[in-house]
């Protein structure tokens, strides 16, 4: 009996953990998968490079740039003229003009010019008298060679290639006003003509002095990392007298000639007494 009783007792345990084993699949089988593993995580994003600022009219790298004064005025080689040299300023700038505007939409300038200075023979004559004496009075014997330097100036400052083409639509408009005036009214025509060209270089200035924040604030912050970008060599239109303020005092110095026009005339040193007639 006792026996039967140890084999009855084997059996049911036997069936219990059958029953166990298959209640732990069958439950295990009901349970969910686990979830997926996260996604790695996105690239950083990578900055895009921004090209260095390129300089108004691709202007060259350190430019001299005319000052301002304390009263917000830029002293340029128009800056405090007399009445006779705005009237000779207006002229050699015409005189720029007229040898480097010489696309299809200027092609009326050259012609222009010269019957400007038949119109105005007698008072730029006069002028050029005035300019001389102007000049003597205050510079004695040798005032001819500091007219000079300060007309080689005034011929470069209005042949800066990278104003050039703004200054040649202006130069057009001036160009056309001037057809209207008559003998003897030039003074006045020049006093409110100059202005309108001095203002394209007084912008381009302006321009170029934003230009150059921008610029040495990309440098600062891309350099050191992407090293010296491409800058287009153009020799400076003011040089050799770049460094040295403008005007009479400034020492003697070639004209820059255009490199925009292939075999353009160029003004020389002295053109400041060239005839008014010429």
């Amino acid at each position: 009996m006792g026996k039967r009783a140890g084999f009855v007792a084997s059996k049911i345990v036997k069936i219990v953990q059958t029953c166990a084993v298959v209640g732990i699949a069958t439950l295990s089988g009901c349970t969910p998968p686990p979830p997926p593993a996260p996604p790695p995580p996105p690239p950083p994003v990578v900055q895009a490079f921004p090209a260095r600022p390129v300089a108004p009219g691709f202007a060259q790298e350190n430019l001299l740039v005319p000052a301002v004064n304390a009263l917000g005025v830029r002293q340029t080689v128009n800056t405090g003229l007399t009445a006779a040299q705005t009237v000779w300023n207006l002229r050699s700038a015409y005189n720029v003009a007229a040898l480097n505007c010489q696309d299809a939409g200027h092609a009326s300038m050259a012609a222009n010019y010269g019957a400007f200075l038949k119109t105005h023979a007698r008072e730029l004559s006069a002028t050029n008298r005035a300019l001389d004496s102007e000049f003597r009075q205050k510079y004695g014997p040798g005032f001819k060679d500091v007219r000079d330097r300060y007309m080689t100036q005034v011929y470069n400052y209005f042949a800066m290639p990278p104003v050039l083409p703004r200054f040649c639509d202006a130069a057009f408009n001036v160009s056309t006003a001037l057809t209207t005036v008559p003998a003897g009214g030039l003074d006045v025509a020049a006093a409110n003509l100059l202005p309108q060209l001095e203002a394209v270089y007084l912008a381009f200035f302006n321009e170029y002095e934003a230009y150059r924040v921008a610029a040495t604030a990309w440098d600062a912050s891309y350099l050191a990392t992407y090293g010296v970008p491409y800058r287009r060599p153009v020799a400076n239109p003011l040089a050799p007298s770049a460094d040295v303020p403008y005007g009479p005092g400034a020492p003697v110095v070639s004209p820059v000639p255009n490199p925009a026009v292939t075999g353009s005339a160029t003004p020389v040193a002295g053109a400041g007494s060239i005839p008014a007639g010429s």
